[in-house]
């Protein structure tokens, strides 16, 4: 019996270590909101969960610790969400979305970052999905888009998606899926 839970607690963590070495998996919380919206939604689930240990194939086998702590976005790393302050029917604005890890949290660059948002009707977006390559900024410090939209109407626009990336430090990585909303004003 002992024996049965040690082989799937290996193979969880064996199914962990290709997850990770493939790029995929991560965590999910709550939409974050831009400065605009109110606050006061259902805050982050919190998971008191021993950490989990994986060897990494892609780390050449190294040990890798995967954090899953609570308010994870807390603690590593902050999202920053800028709407345009005014914003035009018929002319291109501009919201960015950037998130900045906190020490001693960086941002792992080898992680197929990407942004994808989905537009409301009435508004049409330069890029719907970008990747690494189309960040305007992605180093050690923050990963940062610019979400290029045109709204055919005045009124309060909401757009929604999701932000995938991951963090690192010394003795652990932390991929995340985070959701992503805000509201454009447009004259």
């Amino acid at each position: 019996m002992l024996s049965a839970r040690i082989l799937a607690r290996s193979l969880s963590i064996a199914s962990l270590g290709l997850l990770l070495s493939a790029g995929c998996g991560g965590e999910s919380k709550p939409a974050a909101k831009s400065p605009t919206q109110p606050e006061g939604d259902a805050a982050a689930k919190h998971h008191d969960d021993e950490p989990v240990v994986a060897v990494d194939p892609a780390a050449g086998g190294e040990t890798v610790k995967v954090v899953d702590g609570k308010a994870p976005g807390d603690e590593r790393y902050a999202l920053q969400i800028e709407p345009p302050a005014e914003a035009t029917a018929g002319s291109e604005g501009e919201v960015v979305v950037r998130v900045v890890p906190k020490e001693p949290w960086h941002m792992n660059l080898d992680f197929p970052t990407s942004l994808e948002v989905t537009p409301p009707e009435g508004i049409t977006l330069a890029e719907a999905k970008q990747g690494k390559g189309d960040a305007r900024k992605l180093d050690d410090s923050a990963c940062e888009f610019a979400v290029k939209f045109t709204p055919a109407a005045a009124g309060e626009h909401t757009m929604t998606g999701k932000f995938k990336f991951a963090v690192c430090q010394d003795e652990a990585c932390s991929p995340v899926t985070e959701d992503v909303e805000f509201t454009v004003a447009v004259k």
